[in-house]
């Protein structure tokens, strides 16, 4: 999760010059330049950001389980597919299943 925020603070930074160049190009004041004043940022403190942050371990296990029962339920889907294709590949509607990854 801290990652995720770390990956998103330049992203951020840079969607926000993306729209203030954009806005300026569509303005039709590109004549002037643009501001050329230092931009003074403070570093990032990751300790601040991970205070409020907590991790709920039943509802991790709880949705890990939930996936797994999923990728099983499409996993034996997508063998009876293929049973029923080969048994009769005459009688199958749609793309042959080995295909489709279905």
């Amino acid at each position: 999760m801290m990652r995720v925020i770390l990956l998103l603070v330049p992203l951020l930074a840079v969607g926000v010059a993306f729209q203030y160049v954009s806005r300026q190009v569509t303005s039709g004041t590109t004549s002037k330049p643009f501001p050329s004043a230092p931009v003074a940022l403070a570093p990032i403190n990751p300790d601040v950001l991970k205070g409020g942050l907590a991790v709920d371990s039943r509802a991790l296990a709880q949705m890990n389980g939930q996936n797994i029962a999923n990728q099983n339920r499409l996993f034996q889907q997508q063998m009876e597919d293929i049973r029923n294709y080969a048994s009769n590949p005459a009688g199958w509607h749609g793309p042959s299943p080995f295909l489709t990854g279905h």
